[in-house]
């Protein structure tokens, strides 16, 4: 098969609204590179000539669509992104969670609900690992399940291994954290059983009904929401507003904001940080 045929404006449209319509990704008008240069190969393999017969290649053939969202959902991600998120995560979320425990709460849930390849949830138990030992009450930390869902099946496989190469354990992760949580193996480090087991992975689409994940007391949806339509992420913070515990708090990323959305929302500071906490019935 010869070289694929360079992407026209129809075929972008098409590849574009078939992301929107599968897993709410909007591509930009100006991002038809992102096309051509993450789809170019499966357009080989599928052995098509262009992408208006790979649009239709997927569309004939269903089993291909989660290769495309594979190729097309951006996996980026590292140890403990954004340091006044974890800060606040540290001296004031984390507190408030514990003292719940403390007053009978069996068990707090929370989920990360675009986790890549595991960073963000591990993070989080090694955190919360360390603070509970730091109070001198290690066994608050078996208390809290943490939920990690993807829509990439590819990503999931990876977070469940939770094995990675030194490259990426040098990506926000410190010498000590290294020390203390992995197990140097050939071609990486490990996970220690302990922390890896408190987190939990399943492959899910955040235009699917939430009811099936349960409830939650904190919800981590950082680095994601950048990519949907301002409709799509007011649906998708209502959802998450309904899957929350009274009180119930959620984390953006870094760059995100509930400004100009309609959310149940109510904004929270503390130092530099934000964290968007459930608004209360009225």
């Amino acid at each position: 098969m010869g070289a694929i045929e360079p992407l026209t404006v129809p075929e972008f449209n098409k590849i574009r609204d078939l992301l929107v319509s599968v897993c709410g990704i909007e591509l930009k008008a100006d991002q038809d590179y992102l096309v051509e240069t993450r789809l170019t190969e499966l357009a080989s393999e599928v052995g098509v000539k262009n992408f208006g017969e790979l649009h239709r290649a997927i569309i004939a053939d269903p089993k291909l669509l989660p290769k495309v969202v594979d190729l097309m959902t951006t996996n980026e991600t590292l140890w403990f992104r954004d340091t006044s998120c974890w800060l606040t995560l540290k001296e004031e979320i984390l507190p408030k969670l514990f003292a719940k425990l403390e007053a009978g709460t069996p068990q707090i849930r929370v989920w990360s609900a675009a986790s890549s390849t595991g960073q963000e949830g591990y993070s989080l138990a090694i955190l919360i690992d360390e603070e509970s030992k730091r109070i001198g009450k290690p066994q608050l930390a078996k208390r809290f399940e943490i939920l990690g869902t993807d829509i990439s099946n590819g990503a999931i496989f990876l977070a469940r291994q939770a094995r990675y190469d030194s490259f990426t354990v040098s990506r926000g992760l410190s010498e000590q954290r290294r020390d203390n949580y992995f197990q140097f193996v050939k071609n990486g480090y490990q996970l220690v059983d302990e922390i890896r087991q408190r987190v939990k992975f399943e492959h899910f689409n955040l235009m699917e009904n939430f009811k099936p994940l349960g409830r939650f007391d904190l919800v981590f949806c950082r680095n994601v929401a950048i990519y949907f339509s301002k409709a799509f992420k007011e649906e998708l913070f209502s959802k998450i507003g309904s899957t929350l515990n009274p009180g119930g708090i959620m984390l953006l990323g870094a760059t995100e904001s509930l400004f100009a959305l309609k959310t149940p929302f109510e904004n929270q500071s503390f130092g530099n940080g934000v964290y968007y906490q459930l608004r209360s019935p009225t």
